[in-house]
């Protein structure tokens, strides 16, 4: 359904008013494995960065390095009312005691808003290391090629996987889906995280309800996600490979209760665990974990409810809360270093985001 195809750019970025609110639905889904927090109590949450634009998603390198992909602010001084692209997207990079944006100038969507109002905008959505020099980002869509091509020549990489160093296209989704169209709605790209496998790449393009493969300049459809309650879209967000190759995809759902994560074996994506609410990103933890992130635990409340990390164990599948004082709040992203410290992509409206680092 349209609706829910493009229920994850409505809940992050607001650039159109939802059609309908309806009732929340309970918490959790028959045999889903109830949230707690038995056994973590000590935990830390620190403030590594502020000042953030539109921030949606970070990545811990091996070397201790995090780098923050930030959607930018559209164009600064639109009017009110209308739509403007612009080139505030950006890379944030943080090494040690530096830190600071690497990366500028990249496309930017945005609504004009009031003096004093939080900016939403559409761009860059991850972010990885180039082995070729510079930055690999993956940037948000929302649209089908016309729908692109009618913002002009400056919008060519949203809705691609693109290299910072030369501005070249590595892998472009919008085309993909509008081509192709996997799973015969109506087209319309959306991508939002990517993983590094191997020779190539994995996306999950929310807006298409499919999850994607780039390798050796071609871009197949790895799957669809399939279709939850009343012939709703799954709405893929998060991939994780784990330490043993097992490679997790997360579902968004639509309302409390109805996300889901997938587990992908050679014949598709299985279901692996339900009855979550809202799951944006999956991170693996270095002891063979699964680390969640809610956007809310609900349906569209406003304002948003505190944002959760959840702690899955891939043998048993319990899932604890890992605690947080309600500190988050519109977290779009998470990592894992190899200390098991979580980085998180936090109050990701807007130019006052943040970058915590949470520790239990």
């Amino acid at each position: 359904m349209q609706n829910s195809r493009r229920s994850l750019t409505r809940r992050m970025l607001a650039i159109s008013a939802c059609a309908v609110a309806l009732p929340l639905a309970t918490a959790g889904l028959a045999g889903a494995a109830p949230a707690g927090t038995h056994g973590i109590s000590d935990t830390t949450v620190k403030v590594v960065a502020t000042g953030l634009k539109n921030p949606r998603d970070v990545t811990a390198l091996a070397d201790g390095t995090l780098l923050v992909a930030e959607s930018g602010e559209g164009l600064p001084g639109c009017p009110v009312g209308q739509v403007c692209l612009g080139k505030t997207g950006a890379v944030y990079k943080i090494r040690g005691p530096w830190q600071g944006r690497v990366v500028t100038g990249l496309p930017s969507l945005g609504p004009g808003v009031a003096p004093g109002a939080a900016v939403q905008a559409v761009g860059p959505a991850s972010v990885l290391p180039d082995p070729n020099g510079g930055y690999l980002v993956l940037s948000m869509g929302g649209f089908d090629s016309n729908g692109r091509a009618a913002l002009g020549p400056d919008a060519a990489t949203l809705g691609t996987l693109s290299r910072t160093r030369d501005g070249s296209v590595v892998a472009d989704y919008v085309d993909h889906e509008t081509r192709l169209n996997p799973d015969g709605r109506q087209p319309y790209s959306n991508p939002w995280k990517v993983l590094r496998t191997g020779g190539g790449y994995l996306v999950t393009d929310a807006g298409a309800n499919t999850v994607l493969r780039t390798a050796g300049g071609t871009t197949t459809t790895q799957f669809v996600l399939p279709t939850i309650e009343n012939d709703r879209d799954g709405v893929p967000t998060g991939i994780a490979r784990t330490a043993d190759g097992t490679t997790y995809v997360s579902g968004l759902g639509v309302y409390a209760g109805q996300s889901r994560i997938y587990k992908v074996g050679p014949n598709g994506p299985e279901e692996w665990l339900s009855g979550l609410t809202n799951v944006v990103d999956l991170a693996a933890a270095p002891n063979g974990d699964l680390i969640a992130l809610t956007y809310t635990p609900g349906y569209l409340e406003d304002p948003p409810q505190p944002s959760k990390v959840l702690r899955i164990n891939t043998t048993t599948k319990e899932v604890t809360e890992i605690p947080t004082g309600d500190r988050l709040i519109m977290g779009t992203g998470l990592d894992v270093n190899r200390e098991g410290q979580i980085f998180i992509v936090n109050n990701a409206r807007g130019t006052s985001g943040e970058l915590l680092r949470l520790t239990y």
